[in-house]
């Protein structure tokens, strides 16, 4: 859903509750065992046409997404004009013109190697994007107590690790970008409210094909977490 985590910290101050757990349970339905969540990060716009400061600027962008409908729906209701299209295209369509911009987590700018052909980047956050860490839960149900307590030790240090790398190399990214030549402008609380509230009719779209047990307990703690 777009807009839902203000950052991070409410990212995963939400998954390792109870919507975590009713995931995992979701997921153990299914024969997967959880073993925790990484981050991805949270997607950032780029663009070659002006500094994003309000809803506005976003207006007429072609825009390339991935090829989910939340996401260009996302973007259709801030008035852009979303693009699907492979990753593997994307370098040379920014290149040529083809489209306008794009949106990644900004470690993922950085290595792509998008500001080489971008010129504007902005902290919008639209969405969050986690690592599910799964195993097959009859192949570890096999195993033995000892193998199990260190798959999951051994888990826990790596999402510990992770995590706290991922914050680091998104610091450091956009330090790179900027060193880069590419112009920062800072999303603002009222501009950050403006895109939760123009975008709510998509996440309210999102969550109708949630389970209800889900959607619930997924209101209840993200309003706890402060967003």
């Amino acid at each position: 859903m777009p807009f839902q985590f203000a950052d991070r910290a409410d990212a995963f101050a939400v998954v390792d509750g109870p919507v975590g757990e009713l995931l995992d349970e979701k997921l153990a339905e299914e024969g997967m065992l959880s073993l925790g969540y990484m981050e991805l990060g949270s997607r950032q716009l780029t663009n070659n046409v002006r500094p994003i400061t309000g809803i506005a600027d976003i207006e007429g962008l072609k825009i390339r997404l991935q090829p989910n409908e939340t996401h260009l729906a996302t973007f259709r209701a801030l008035g852009a004009n979303p693009v699907a299209m492979d990753v593997k295209e994307l370098y040379s369509a920014l290149e040529q013109g083809v489209i306008d911009g794009q949106e990644n987590p900004f470690s993922i700018i950085n290595v792509a190697g998008y500001a080489e052909v971008q010129k504007h980047v902005s902290n919008t956050n639209h969405f969050f994007d986690f690592i599910s860490i799964v195993a097959n839960r009859d192949k570890f149900e096999a195993m033995s107590p000892e193998h199990q307590e260190a798959i999951l030790a051994a888990m826990a240090k790596a999402i510990d690790f992770q995590r706290k790398l991922a914050a680091e190399q998104d610091a450091a990214a956009l330090d790179k970008l900027i060193a880069d030549g590419m112009t920062f402008t800072e999303v603002s609380p009222e501009f950050a409210a403006a895109l939760r509230e123009t975008t709510a009719p998509v996440a309210q779209e999102a969550k109708a094909k949630l389970s209800p047990d889900v959607a619930a307990l997924l209101d209840k703690t993200t309003a706890a977490a402060g967003q």
